[in-house]
């Protein structure tokens, strides 16, 4: 099955799962294992980590059936408690993928799109919407001044992961732009290739965050490596995310709560942030290390009710 509809079945029978479950205990929080008391501080290599704003991202399960999503942003100072949340509008089957959320973030958390599919009324006037993650404002990108094209439409868009403000557009003859948003300018970068039997589905590569398309009938991409097998962990900032879903961490130890996400450093030390209650609770483990220690002050209530899943924790920006 192609990676795009693979994304929606799973989406929506997860979506629908927690809406049942959710249903089954009237308005209440669903129940997560409790974090334990605080015990102390990891002396790790990356502690400086702890004195900056991470940024979480929730996805939250909305909707009759749940089959809508809405993504909450949380930029949370493990050492001050300090936090603040952005709640970006709903969207009906996501194109992205789990790992392509990232991608919906600017390099330099400053900027976030709703979904890597652009929404077919913005398409259709050229006018698309970038929200703040430091405030509640808005900025309206018009792509057809920009490129010089009064009939563009685009159709998919994603973050460069590593440069901030770069943002890449993909219109409806497959044109892929390069838009800098810093110097309100875009470039043509190239075309996607045509041929039967593929599709460009709204898919960007978690890695470099170029657009690539997919057959409809296998799990084949081109460029290569972006369907379903593809096993490659989300690399940024030194490390890689780190992703709970009940199962053991890989050379780490039991994590001290049921719902949470994290970051995996180069060197092996390790943050982890707990979401068991509406408060979010920072962990450290250094390499190797047995325990997860507490760290630091828990926020004040940001978790969103709704919050189907922690998708990722980003270390603050340098």
């Amino acid at each position: 099955m192609p990676r795009l509809t693979t994304t929606r079945a799973l989406a929506a029978t997860a979506a629908a799962l927690v809406v049942t479950v959710l249903a089954g205990c009237g308005n209440a929080t669903p129940d997560r294992a409790s974090a334990p008391a605080q015990s102390g501080s990891a002396d790790t290599a990356q502690a400086q980590a702890g004195n900056g704003d991470w940024l979480l991202r929730f996805t939250t399960a909305e909707g009759e059936d749940g089959e809508q999503a809405r993504a909450v942003y949380v930029q949370y100072n493990p050492t001050t408690g300090a936090a603040q949340s952005r709640a970006l509008p709903r969207v009906t089957a996501s194109d992205a993928s789990q790992d392509e959320q990232v991608l919906m973030v600017s390099a330099d958390h400053r900027w976030a799109i709703p979904d890597t599919g652009v929404p077919g009324s913005e398409s259709r006037t050229g006018k698309l919407t970038l929200y703040s993650l430091t405030s509640d404002a808005t900025e309206s990108l018009d792509i057809r001044a920009l490129t010089g094209h009064p009939d563009l439409k685009a159709v998919g868009w994603a973050f460069d992961p590593t440069h901030a403000g770069l943002l890449r557009v993909v219109d409806t003859g497959l044109g892929v732009w390069k838009v800098d948003l810093a110097a309100k300018s875009a470039t043509q970068e190239g075309t996607l290739p045509r041929r039967d039997g593929w599709i460009f589905g709204n898919g960007f590569d978690k890695a470099t965050g170029e657009p690539y398309i997919e057959s409809i009938d296998s799990d084949q991409t081109e460029p290569a490596g972006n369907g379903d097998s593809d096993t490659r962990p989300v690399e940024r900032e030194g490390g890689t995310l780190l992703r709970y879903d009940g199962e053991p961490l890989d050379a780490l130890p039991k994590p001290p709560c049921g719902f949470a996400g994290g970051f995996r450093y180069a060197d092996g030390s390790a943050w982890l942030f707990c979401a068991d209650t509406p408060s979010i609770a920072a962990y450290q483990a250094a390499k190797d290390g047995a325990t997860w220690h507490r760290f630091g002050t828990p926020s004040q209530s940001v978790v969103p009710n709704a919050a189907a899943e922690l998708t990722f924790a980003l270390p603050p920006v340098a």
